[in-house]
């Protein structure tokens, strides 16, 4: 029983509310988390050229938010709250990996630091995945892109997508849609 309570502990990413909305109410980070998983999938599919390993990219987007369990998300166009980010996620890290089944402590803070530091092709495509799930989910939800303009959008999440010329080319018809439906112009 012990290990199922600790486990558990990994099932509270459920309850971290993105920026993003869903229906009615924010999306969880465990939603985002599985979304990506999906666009991965996909991309690893049409992408076989690559050579990335699949089951690692699974993993790294699988992990990848787990500190905000702790530490919360902190949206990407959030300058200040961002100052901080690093120190707070290194300290829910550190706070998590005592909290989880001790089968899974190194695999969080090997996973979480390769996706964080971005030096293996899996880290570098999983980032990119990661930032053009909120794209293609805020598509649903045209009110949350007030504020923005294509240049904001450019500036916080086309450098990684860019590395992917599959992921580019979906990156950049979704900014022509998003500017001929108005999402922009709000």
């Amino acid at each position: 029983m012990e290990d199922l309570q600790k486990l558990r502990k990994l099932y509270h990413l459920k309850n971290v509310e993105r920026a993003n909305t869903v229906k009615d109410r924010k999306e969880s980070s465990a939603e985002h988390s599985w979304s990506c998983l999906i666009l991965a999938d996909y991309f690893l599919t049409k992408m076989q050229n690559h050579h990335l390993d699949r089951l690692k990219v699974y993993e790294l987007l699988m992990y990848h938010d787990v500190v905000e369990i702790e530490a919360g998300d902190i949206p990407i166009h959030h300058t200040e709250k961002r100052k901080k980010k690093k120190e707070s996620e290194m300290k829910a890290l550190a706070k998590l990996k005592n909290d989880i089944p001790t089968e899974l402590k190194n695999k969080l803070v090997s996973l979480f630091t390769e996706f964080e530091e971005k030096k293996t092709e899996e880290a570098k495509f999983s980032q990119a995945i990661d930032k053009l799930d909120a794209q293609i989910h805020e598509l649903d939800y045209k009110k949350d892109w007030k504020g923005w303009d294509e240049q904001m959008v450019r500036k916080f999440f086309e450098k990684p997508i860019a590395q992917f010329p599959e992921m580019k080319e979906i990156f950049e018809k979704l900014l022509k849609y998003v500017n001929e439906q108005g999402y922009f112009k709000q």
